[in-house]
C-alpha cells in the first residue's frame, strides 16, 4: 500500500525558501519534483517523501520549526475536497468526524482519530502514521494543523491541555509547546493532543444547505475515481483501531457499517482475509513501538492486541527473525 498525500501540504514551502534566500529546486529534485508542484496542489505525492523533504529543508536552512512555520500558512482549505464535508454538518463534532471519515481522499499515510473521554470533559486527537520513520517537521505540522482546524470550525481558540510526540525533546527552544500553548511530552508512544471537548459542541455558522446535493454528488464521484481497494480501507480501519488499543473483526465491520460475514466475503474477493490484514498491521505497529519508543515490551504487546507477552515475542520473531529486545537495542531501522 503506497502512501500518498496531496501536494497542498507543502504549499507555501516555496515562499519560506524565498524569504530565507534559499534555492528549493535542488532539494525538490531529490524527490522527483520541481517548482511546478506548487501550482498543482491536487497532485498526490509520496507520503514518505513529503516528510523527508521537509526534514531536508529544515536541516539545510537551519529552521528547526519549519513544519510549524508551514502550518501557519495553511488553513482548513488546505485539505481540499474533504473540507467541503464540514458544510453539511451542524456542529464542530460532526464536522471533525466527517473530515476523518473522508481522510483517505487527502492521504492514506496517516490515520487520525478523534476520541472523547466520557465524564472528563476532554477529547483527544490521535495521529497514527503508517510509516515507521519519524519526520519531526511533518508531525509537528499535523499537530498544529489539528489546532487550526478546530479553531476555524469553532471560531474560537481551542484549549489544548497537553500533547505527546514520539521524537526526542529539542535541545534548544521548545517551538511546538509555544505554538500549541501547552506542555509537550516527548519520547512517548503516540502523536496526539488533549483538549477540552466543549469546543466540539459549538454550532457551525456556515452551512450551505442548498449545496448539499452538489457536495454529496462530488464526493461520490471523487470517491469512485479514487477507487480505493476494499482491503486497503479495511487495513486503515484496523490500523486506526490498533492505535486505540482495541481491534476486532466485529468492530471493524461495525465501523464500515457492514456485517462481519460481508466483510470477510469482500476481503476474499480481494484475495485476502481479516486475519492476514490484522497480522500485517500488528507487525507495522509493533515495529514502530519497539523502535520509536521506550514503552515496556509488555505494554507494547497489549497495544497491538496480545494479552500474553510470550505470544507477542513469538509473533515478533516470526515477523523479523529477532526478539523485540534485540531489535530495540540495535541501531538502525528494519523494513
Amino acid at each position: 500500500m503506497a502512501g500518498y498525500i496531496r501536494a497542498s501540504m507543502i504549499e507555501g514551502l516555496d515562499k519560506i525558501a524565498d524569504r530565507e534566500g534559499q534555492d528549493l529546486r535542488p532539494i525538490l529534485a531529490r524527490y522527483g519534483l520541481d517548482d511546478s508542484i506548487f501550482h498543482a496542489v491536487e497532485t498526490e505525492i509520496d507520503y514518505e517523501d513529503m516528510g523527508a523533504l521537509l526534514e531536508d529543508c529544515a536541516r539545510s536552512w537551519r529552521l528547526p520549526n519549519l513544519g510549524i512555520q508551514l502550518a501557519r500558512l495553511h488553513s482548513l482549505q488546505t485539505y481540499g475536497v474533504i473540507s467541503l464535508v464540514t458544510r453539511m454538518e451542524t456542529t464542530v463534532r460532526g464536522a471533525a468526524h466527517a473530515m476523518l471519515r473522508n481522510q483517505f481522499l487527502h492521504t492514506n499515510g496517516m490515520v487520525t482519530t478523534l476520541r472523547e473521554i466520557p465524564g472528563d470533559g476532554l477529547a483527544e486527537v490521535i495521529y497514527a502514521p503508517l510509516s515507521i520513520t519519524r519526520p519531526q517537521q511533518a508531525r509537528e505540522m499535523s499537530l498544529v494543523m489539528g489546532k487550526t482546524v478546530l479553531a476555524e470550525l469553532s471560531g474560537r481558540r481551542p484549549e489544548i491541555l497537553s500533547a505527546e510526540v514520539m521524537f526526542a525533546a529539542p535541545r534548544g527552544k521548545d517551538y511546538l509547546s509555544a505554538e500549541l500553548g501547552c506542555p509537550v511530552r516527548y519520547g512517548r508512544n503516540a502523536y496526539s493532543f488533549l483538549f477540552r471537548d466543549d469546543v466540539l459542541n459549538v454550532r457551525l455558522k456556515k452551512q450551505d444547505v442548498a449545496f448539499h446535493p452538489i457536495i454529496r454528488r462530488y464526493l461520490a464521484e471523487i470517491t469512485v475515481e479514487k477507487g480505493t481497494p476494499f482491503a486497503e480501507t479495511v487495513s486503515l480501519e484496523v490500523f486506526r483501531q490498533l492505535s486505540l488499543g482495541v481491534c476486532s473483526q466485529d468492530k471493524v465491520a461495525a465501523a464500515l457499517r457492514m456485517q462481519p460475514r460481508s466483510l470477510q466475503r469482500k476481503l476474499k474477493q480481494d484475495g485476502t482475509n481479516f486475519r492476514e490484514i490484522l497480522d500485517e498491521q500488528r507487525r507495522r505497529r509493533s515495529l514502530a513501538l519497539v523502535q520509536q519508543t521506550d514503552l515496556p515490551l509488555g505494554e507494547v504487546a497489549l497495544a497491538v492486541g496480545y494479552s500474553d507477552q510470550t505470544a507477542f515475542n513469538q509473533a515478533f520473531r516470526r515477523w523479523f527473525g529477532r526478539t523485540p529486545l534485540k531489535v530495540r537495542r540495535q541501531e538502525g531501522m528494519l523494513a
